[in-house]
């Protein structure tokens, strides 16, 4: 008996060509499957170790690696209770009667499985090479033309994440499983593999289907040495807009740099922070020129450290390289980062617009060639390689309803002659109908000429009012003692 429940009601659900139909998790009977599939991405994504086809190498030098072909499309989650068989992905759309899962409930059922769980991608096998699948599997997935065009999509399993309520002993039995209940399968079958017993057995597979074949890149398994996504490196052009200093050892040093690509309408798309791959010399050359732009801005950025991005005039450019564009968070959803308006001296927010995360981003050069503008750092450079939501809209006309500030105080204080200012805000968002935001912000900065770091800031997110203003009452009477003096 499945540990789940599989019944639907069609009503609620959209249904194209039959028995093909689709709908959010949260009309399906078993409302703990979208959890579970959120879970396994997460889960999943965790325990896989990003690398690139040079840096093979680096894997554990060890005999037995699986090695599969890597599909671009689309994460599905298959639930089958001995008779039927749906897919919920990690944003909670739940799909069922594909013809390729019509397919794999008659193997499963003709191999006596009784109820099992399973990881796989549905894909487009009939592509040509350097192209972007995943595009062309969305659409058909919404908005399919013919029975004939849902015919084209393929199921691909990777994993058994459960039979019986139980999980495969090893990665071998993993495969032989697969192989035993798809191996005669035409549109659902066990992902592509092979077992690698050298480093340049797992290199020459790389070559053959990454680099010569145009797959989206290899996964890497083993029962010791663990999981591994390997992929060919994609090479982007993108403006500095912001950068952080170093600490302690590193002061006056390059710590990271805040990035971003333009949109077609001129404005620039936050992508990211870029840390890596900067020597000593550049990180100190690069600071000393960066603090020579700096610009006020309307929008505050902070890195993983929780300092504060000093924001620059836009530029210069550099090229930056990254294993992977992720275009939606685990949960599902879109990767939601801030569009801002450059007027030529300081920088205004205007909404937080679909872009994606990058995964292990390196700075490979500065381009003294290309300049800040539309032509030389697009952001279509990511739209061909990911799906990107609203990428043709123009910013502007997602600009929502301006925060609204409501309340600030300000407190000086004077010692060994150097004044020093705490300013504490709150203010409403307007904005809490989008997840990315919070309701409420109580922001405090605290200037001291004195310290080493001599502006520190702390920031407070709220749910409600009451909440903000038990958070402002609190950081007041903590900071405005010991002879400050109210200003404002």
């Amino acid at each position: 008996m499945a540990e789940f429940d599989l019944k639907i009601d069609k009503s609620k659900f959209t249904c194209k060509f039959g028995s093909y139909c689709f709908a959010k998790s949260s009309n399906i009977a078993d409302q703990t499957l979208q959890p579970r599939a959120q879970e396994y991405r997460r889960r999943l994504s965790g325990m896989t170790r990003p690398l690139s086809g040079a840096d093979i190498f680096k894997l554990p030098r060890t005999k037995g690696f699986y090695v599969s072909r890597k599909y671009d499309g689309e994460f599905a989650m298959l639930f089958f209770d001995g008779e039927h068989l749906l897919s919920i992905n990690a944003g909670g759309t739940t799909r069922v009667g594909l013809p390729a899962f019509k397919e794999a409930e008659a193997l499963l059922k003709k191999a006596k499985v009784k109820s099992c769980v399973l990881g796989a991608e549905i894909y487009l096998p009939d592509l040509p090479a350097k192209v972007l699948p995943i595009h062309y599997v969305v659409s058909i997935l919404r908005t399919p033309k013919s029975k004939a065009e849902l015919e084209r999509l393929a199921l691909a399993v990777f994993e058994v994440i459960e039979v019986g309520g139980k999980q495969p002993g090893s990665i071998e039995e993993n495969f032989k499983l697969l192989d035993k209940w798809f191996g005669k399968g035409k549109l659902v079958h066990t992902v592509e593999y092979e077992v690698a017993d050298s480093l340049d057995e797992v290199t020459e597979l790389f070559n053959k289907w990454v680099l010569g074949e145009g797959s989206e890149g290899l996964v890497v398994r083993h029962d010791r040495a663990g999981w591994f996504k390997i992929k060919s490196r994609h090479n982007l052009d993108v403006a500095i807009i912001g950068f952080s200093e170093g600490t302690e050892g590193r002061k006056s040093m390059l710590h990271d740099l805040l990035v971003a690509v333009m949109r077609d309408d001129g404005t620039f798309h936050e992508l990211g922070r870029v840390g890596g791959g900067f020597t000593e010399d550049v990180r100190k050359e690069m600071i000393r020129d960066l603090r020579k732009r700096t610009a006020p801005s309307d929008y505050v950025a902070v890195n993983n450290d929780y300092v504060a991005y000093e924001m620059i005039k836009p530029g210069p450019v550099i090229e930056i390289s990254c294993l992977d564009l992720i275009p939606e968070r685990s949960k599902g959803g879109p990767v939601n980062r801030m569009v801002l308006e450059w007027d030529g001296k300081r920088y205004s927010a205007l909404e937080r617009m679909p872009i994606v995360s990058m995964i292990s981003p390196q700075f490979v050069r500065i381009r003294d060639d290309k300049e800040a503008a539309v032509e030389d750092v697009n952001i279509r450079q990511i739209s061909d390689l990911a799906k990107i939501p609203d990428v043709t809209k123009p910013a502007q006309e997602a600009k929502q309803q301006p925060s609204e500030l409501l309340k600030r105080s300000v407190y000086t204080k004077t010692m060994k002659g150097n004044k020093m200012v705490r300013k504490l805000l709150m203010w409403k968002t307007n904005k809490e109908q989008d997840e990315q935001f919070p309701a409420y912000i109580v922001y405090l900065t605290d200037f001291s000429p004195n310290r080493e770091s001599p502006l520190e800031r702390d920031i407070k997110i709220a749910s409600s009012l009451d909440i903000a203003k038990k958070q402002f009452g609190n950081l007041a009477k903590a900071k405005f003692v010991g002879g400050w003096v109210k200003v404002e």
